[in-house]
């Protein structure tokens, strides 16, 4: 099978240079049809002078088009990705800004809260009508997303399509790295059981090798100082944001385990392990970006700000632009899941990835139909759920968790406010303002949002 692979968003400069990439360096997707669609038609001629770098460079026959006619493109279309963000930077901001005001200040803003809520307010309606469109011209595709709120746009589309719909993202990649350098093994090694949602992969069992992974966090926990001293096989990438106790000697297995304080004390006290960055994991508790802790600084979690966001999107087109000019194309993969989920599919090889399905028993604490994130099993069969599990202690935390995003969903999809407030309320982090001032940071994202919310202007 060589498959016809649409890009939804392709004038990404973050996505479709990392995608395409991968896919020369996946023997099995070498010979794969790509086609590019943007509503942004001055964003895919980059991306095809990439494309041609790429497949020139490596002399593969990987055929890209681009066009921005998303009924064309999807003719014949085996996979779509969807990567995609309504109202970008300019949208951001309100999302940022004005629960800040209120006292609720969000390390990352993309996922839940106001931020994460107001930001799927703004997509769903984009997502269900593209998923709509994948249902009329590609009806046996596979949807893969990429774009946030991962959770609530999986599950819309699942809710109100028959697209086949999984969601994608690497955080738990990030785990089984940061594992690997605190205990000498790896990655490949590291298998976890995962009970949870997107940006909160709840990790309730663990394997490193042939040894119980909890059992050596339990030890590390209880006896930090054997870490300190102790070198890392490679130092962590400048992305990560993280930071040495020390800046003037090299890295160490301690301060590894230092950046990585919020999970630590989640699985110490609660016994299952978020698997996220912990920027994104103290959003989803109402315990660590507090004035306590300097909103989190405390706790070592890092704010991006607006300003961090527009900086990652001038880093992707500073990237994008040495591509275009001829630059290296990299060797390694990105990290990223999609080109390992393909090939899995293409070649029937099995893979153990990290996915985001409806829940049809995977996690036993939730209901049916809800997207959740767990371990999946990828092979010419396609993607299903690996194991059961029970987020443990966390299952009330998590169910609330839901019950926000399920409201979220309906919200955007009716452009009822009600709802909206509903799902402010519900929400871990938002819902512990008082009520009045919750009921006026509603009212002014929505007000802040409206231009990007038609569906509220009924």
């Amino acid at each position: 099978m060589t498959p016809k692979i649409v890009i939804v968003g392709g004038g990404s400069t973050h996505w479709t240079p990392r995608l395409l990439a991968d896919f020369a360096n996946t023997a099995s997707l070498r010979d794969c049809s790509v086609a590019l669609t943007d509503i942004d038609e001055a964003s895919l001629p980059p991306m095809l002078t990439i494309a041609k770098h790429i497949t020139a460079s490596r002399a593969i026959s990987m055929n890209v088009t681009a066009t921005t006619d998303l009924s064309a493109a999807l003719d014949g279309a085996d996979v779509v990705i969807t990567a995609l963000s309504v109202g970008g930077l300019a949208s951001m901001a309100h999302d940022l800004e004005i629960p800040s005001r209120y006292g609720i200040w969000q390390p990352v803003g993309d996922s839940v809260g106001p931020g994460g809520i107001a930001r799927s307010l703004r997509s769903i309606p984009v997502m269900v009508a593209l998923a709509a469109e994948v249902e009329r011209r590609a009806p046996e595709a596979t949807l893969l997303n990429v774009s946030n709120p991962l959770t609530a746009l999986c599950r819309a589309v699942s809710s109100q399509t028959s697209v086949r719909t999984v969601g994608l993202c690497n955080e738990l990649v990030g785990l089984q790295f940061w594992l690997s350098l605190v205990f000498d093994a790896d990655m490949r090694a590291i298998d976890p059981v995962v009970a949870g949602v997107n940006h909160l992969p709840l990790v309730t069992a663990l394997r490193i090798g042939d040894d119980d992974g909890f059992a050596l966090l339990r030890d590390v926990l209880d006896h930090p100082d054997r870490l300190e001293g102790q070198p890392v096989w490679m130092a962590p990438p400048a992305a990560s944001h993280w930071h040495r106790a020390d800046p003037s000697r090299d890295w160490t297995k301690a301060d590894i385990v230092a950046n990585n304080r919020v999970k630590l004390e989640v699985f110490r006290h609660l016994g299952v392990l978020p698997g996220s960055a912990d920027t994104h994991v103290a959003e989803f508790f109402p315990w660590f970006v507090t004035p306590a802790s300097d909103q989190g600084r405390g706790w070592g979690v890092h704010h991006y700000g607006l300003a961090g966001h527009a900086q990652d999107k001038a880093d992707d087109g500073a990237w994008a632009a040495e591509l275009e000019a001829g630059a290296e194309v990299p060797r390694w993969t990105s990290g990223e899941l999609v080109a390992p989920l393909l090939d899995g599919l293409v070649t029937g090889t099995p893979r153990a990835l990290p996915v985001n399905l409806p829940n049809t028993g995977q996690v036993t604490d939730l209901p049916d139909g809800v997207v959740v994130e767990c371990m999946g099993t990828v092979d010419a069969d396609g993607v299903r759920p690996r194991d059961t599990a029970s987020a443990g202690a966390a299952a009330e935390h998590l169910r609330r968790v839901v019950a926000s995003q399920e409201l979220t969903v309906q919200a955007a999809l009716t452009g009822d406010r009600g709802l909206v407030l509903q799902a402010m309320l519900a929400d871990p982090v938002a819902g512990t303002l008082p009520f009045e001032h919750l009921v006026a940071m509603t009212g002014e994202l929505l007000a802040a949002s409206a231009p990007w919310l038609p569906q509220f202007a009924r």
